[in-house]
């Protein structure tokens, strides 16, 4: 019934079967005439759409709900290895950290040892030239070595001395002879150690003073030694940890793999189930496209639009029908009719 220009709209049940009922309101005015009074009966149209229900296969529907349960063991398999890793990792990481900072620590060492050995080089030669000076007393044959050239003159004075000024026999003078040469013979010696010995004590100091030194550094060194073998000691403990953990996250890493490829797999398998009842629905999804376009141009009252497209509709149904035993089956099935009267 329309009052005051407003629409009355009648919806059945929207199942099996639903109805919309609309009508032209009529305009408020007083009656003139009999034609007035009583007016020309109203014309319905009923138009006629197959309705299409949603095709529930339970053979995929198991395999969803199995591939589900899968799914669900998978992601909660991948949660303890996950945390696993996560720790074994950050337990690297500090492993890592106490690795670099011991390097480090060993290199400063390892400078220091350096700095040492550089130091107490030049100091070890001058007690090798000191010792050479102390041999260079006695000549190559085990001779005594004059300590200077004026002390290498005063011996051969002495010597020429005797000769001249002395009664001593043929033999013995010539023996003095030969040992004036053989003096003379070590003068270039003699000169060069003197000057080597002045060299020395100009540029090191005393024997002693040399020894005291490379003694306090030797001490030093020492020391040094001592902590850089502890730092190699926690060194190898460290890297032995380090291996120990690589080994760990190298497993877990193996066995996240395989529960992801498993669950990959799953997933695969979800999509194509889904896919398949997806494709298994088009005619519904189809139609649920359809029946909205005819609701529209219902509310719009655009009534042959609506016929025009029932009629095709209509007509494709029947063809579909006339020539397909699978479709009347899925018909039977999944199919309804629904009724839009205008």
């Amino acid at each position: 019934m329309a009052i005051d220009g407003v629409v009355s709209v009648e919806k059945g049940h929207v199942g099996e079967n639903e109805s919309v009922c609309v009508e032209k309101a009529l305009e408020p005015s007083f009656p003139k005439d009999a034609v007035d009074e009583w007016p020309e009966e109203k014309k319905f149209h009923s138009l006629y759409f197959v309705k299409y229900r949603t095709v529930e296969d339970r053979a995929v529907k198991a395999k969803l709900d199995h591939a589900d349960k899968d799914l669900k063991k998978l992601n909660l398999a991948c949660d303890p290895i996950t945390e696993k890793l996560r720790a074994k990792r950050n337990e690297r990481a500090q492993v890592i950290g106490q690795l670099k900072a011991l390097v480090e620590e060993k290199n400063h060492f390892r400078t220091i040892m350096d700095g040492k050995r550089k130091e107490i080089k030049p100091l070890q030669q001058a007690l090798g030239k000191l010792r050479g000076l102390n041999n260079a007393n006695r000549d190559n044959r085990g001779g005594y070595l004059c300590s200077s050239e004026e002390e290498l003159n005063d011996v051969i004075r002495s010597m020429q001395y005797r000769i001249q000024h002395e009664s001593i026999t043929l033999n013995e003078e010539k023996q003095i002879i030969r040992e004036i040469k053989q003096l003379e013979g070590t003068r270039d010696k003699v000169i060069a150690n003197v000057a080597m010995r002045v060299e020395v004590q100009k540029f090191v100091g005393e024997k002693d003073a040399i020894q005291d030194q490379v003694k306090s550094i030797g001490v030093d060194l020492d020391g040094v030694r001592k902590d850089q073998q502890a730092i190699k000691a926690k060194l190898k403990t460290l890297e032995t940890e380090n291996e120990a953990i690589n080994n760990v996250i190298v497993s877990l890493e193996e066995e996240l793999c395989v529960v992801i490829e498993k669950r990959d797999k799953i997933y695969h398998k979800i999509r194509e189930l889904r896919n398949k009842h997806e494709e298994g629905n088009t005619c519904f999804y189809q139609n649920h496209s359809l029946l909205n376009d005819a609701r529209r141009l219902a509310a719009s009252k655009d009534v042959n639009a609506l016929i025009e497209l029932s009629t095709s509709e209509v007509d494709k149904f029947m063809s579909a029908w006339n020539s397909s035993k699978a479709f009347r089956e899925v018909f039977s099935m999944c199919c309804t009719g629904h009724t839009f009267i205008l």
